[in-house]
């Protein structure tokens, strides 16, 4: 917390004491508690709200767990991989992925760089895969953007390989968790109906 935030708290803070005594003062007294409590809400709002907006923003938007990996880190992994360095961006993924085992975005950012600039579809399977078993194991991680990416990818490999059951398999058990919206289950529904139009 910075100095213009414990300053405002403070002041805040002798404005909500001085309406409360205020309130004791009959109708004058009622209308300055308001005044002075209106004076305490902006301070302590002025304190909160930014902290309020970014709890919930980066819940929205940016997963909570990257207030400790910024997003400059995965900003540079990106630079690596325009820059061809695709070595040092897979290390600095798994350096990542070391702390957030879980992470989809970061699993992502691996499946990109086999895939798209590594043409290594084999281990870019076996990375969805392994992050795929990580979620049934640990059925209380949350339904992710990336998740439809990634399972889109791996129906892919799938289907360029000409052997769609493993991604029948592993659709038909995400298609069975609720926290799909409707549109990302639409959009795996499709694929599925055409992976198993392949398979039969």
């Amino acid at each position: 917390m910075n100095l213009d935030s414990i300053f405002l708290g403070i002041v805040g803070l002798i404005f909500s004491v001085a309406a409360f005594f205020s309130m004791s003062m009959g109708i004058a007294g009622v209308l300055m508690a308001w005044a002075l409590g209106t004076i305490a809400g902006m301070c302590f709002a002025s304190v909160l709200a930014p902290k309020i907006g970014d709890i919930c923003g980066n819940q929205v938007f940016f997963p909570l767990k990257y207030l400790k990996e910024p997003a400059e880190i995965i900003s540079r992994i990106r630079g690596m991989v325009e820059r061809e360095k695709y070595q040092a961006a897979i290390e600095a993924t798994n350096e990542m992925l070391a702390r957030n085992p879980f992470d989809p975005l970061l699993f992502l950012l691996l499946i990109e760089v086999y895939m798209d600039r590594l043409n290594d579809k084999k281990q870019a399977a076996e990375l969805i895969e392994k992050y795929f078993l990580n979620r049934q194991e640990n059925p209380k991680l949350k339904v992710s953007p990336e998740n439809v990416e990634l399972l889109m990818r791996y129906s892919d490999i799938c289907l360029e390989q000409k052997h769609p059951e493993p991604a029948i398999a592993l659709f038909q058990n995400e298609l069975s968790r609720k926290e799909y919206s409707d549109p990302d289950r639409r959009t795996l529904t499709l694929r599925l109906e055409a992976l198993m139009k392949v398979e039969s």
